[in-house]
């Protein structure tokens, strides 16, 4: 089963893009559904059918589509006795009873980013009935994306912090004191709602980094501010450990424009500056396949059009590429040995230097990146070591370790400096 997600730039037709694709992969005998997860939900219009609600119905042979409603799927988890219903009222039971204004307590249990949670989740439970070859989803344009691709990690680490596994574990078991305001019952339930929501978490945090499952597919039209954003999407995309496998560039004005007798000035000069991004635009991405949509004159609404575009895209049919095809993608993360050191290589593309901050955090290196932050949880290797330098050259950032003398047992760094 593989996952396909297209984002961008708002408005510059990722939901077009991911619509051609899932019909195309229907048109090959791929069972395919399609997952709009923008809050502006569009898919509906573009596949120009009958109205696509909450959950997957057929708009095409082969195609199922749905348009999560975030807000709806998030009342529906609040009601019933487990869940978020036992998460919530456990935890706002004990922070009203270690003193806190009892409104107070009932907005601190409001996890951070739920509405945006419920769509991916809605993503994994559909992955996990098994009915499909293909899953396609329209993301939210590109920053809302990277929240929510975030989401996963920083929703483990709230919980952590709010509640720690070792005192779920306790508590699940009974062998944690019954002071506060839940009895052992209640802890142990609150205990199992966490431990499923953070196996949840994991599960999709696992689903979505795994390269030979999960691919993100860059949608920009050929102009520099959206050039821009898409370079700031790889970064960040790269640092959270996603695989992007493709760049689409949407609303190419045909070059034959260019210098062609009668034409208007306007158009000309139109033509010749989206030629100017779309050179940027391959050496950007030097390693990806850049595919392009022609501007059709129109917007390409219901099943013809979006055929049309997948034909552009992909080839048209019975031969043309597979659009689950993408070049293998390289390791974002390595961890390797040279002579007496380690070396952790982390891809972070169309950055600069100055634009990365580096911090030890415990057993954790954090990695600033414009306005993104990541806390790599270290091998158990590297927290026995100590970071000499770090440096940035062709997209990797490479930090240098070495073994710390006062945290290695005296026979291992023994045996280490006589391997180096």
């Amino acid at each position: 089963m593989r996952i396909l997600l297209f984002t961008g730039k708002g408005g510059v037709g990722k939901t077009t893009a991911a619509a051609a694709t899932a019909l195309r992969l229907a048109g090959r005998g791929h069972k395919t559904l399609i997952i709009s997860a923008d809050p502006a939900h569009s898919l509906a219009d573009a596949l120009g059918g009958p109205r696509i609600g909450d959950r997957p119905a057929e708009v095409a042979p082969g195609l199922m589509a749905c348009q999560v409603d975030g807000l709806d799927r998030m009342q529906q988890q609040w009601t019933g006795e487990a869940g978020w219903a036992t998460i919530t009222e456990r935890l706002s039971a004990a922070a009203s009873a270690s003193g806190l204004d009892p409104i107070v307590a009932e907005e601190l249990t409001m996890l951070p980013g739920l509405d945006e949670l419920m769509a991916i989740l809605a993503l994994e439970e559909e992955v996990a009935t098994g009915l499909y070859d293909a899953v396609v989803v329209d993301c939210a344009p590109t920053g809302q994306t990277l929240r929510l691709l975030a989401l996963p990690d920083v929703l483990d680490r709230y919980l952590e912090r709010l509640y720690p596994v070792h005192q779920r574990l306790l508590r699940s078991i009974g062998l944690l004191g019954q002071g506060g305001p839940s009895s052992t019952r209640g802890g142990a339930a609150l205990a199992l709602a966490l431990s499923r929501l953070h196996e949840r978490l994991m599960i999709l945090r696992k689903l979505l980094t795994d390269p030979g499952i999960t691919r993100i597919r860059l949608v920009l039209t050929p102009e520099s501010l959206a050039l821009a954003e898409a370079r700031r999407a790889a970064t960040a995309l790269a640092l959270f450990g996603y695989t992007v496998d493709g760049v689409i560039v949407n609303r190419v004005v045909d070059d034959r424009a260019v210098g062609l007798a009668g034409m208007p000035g306007w158009l000309q000069a139109w033509a010749a500056a989206q030629q100017r991004v779309l050179a940027d635009v391959q050496s950007s991405f030097p390693s990806l396949p850049i595919r392009v949509i022609q501007h059709q004159g129109e917007e390409p609404v219901g099943a013809s059009p979006l055929n049309g575009v997948a034909d552009q895209l992909y080839g048209g049919l019975p031969e043309g590429v597979d659009p689950l095809a993408g070049p293998e993608p390289p390791g974002l993360l390595q961890v390797l040995a040279e002579g007496g050191h380690y070396l952790l290589r982390l891809t972070i593309p169309h950055v600069r230097s100055a634009e990365v901050t580096l911090n030890r955090v415990g057993d954790e290196l954090a990695v600033r990146v414009e306005g993104h932050r990541r806390l790599l949880a270290l091998p158990g290797l590297l927290i026995r070591c100590r970071i000499i330098d770090a440096v940035l050259a062709d997209g990797v950032l490479t930090v240098r370790f070495e073994p710390d003398p006062e945290r290695w047992p005296e026979e291992l760094l023994r045996a280490h400096r006589e391997q180096a």
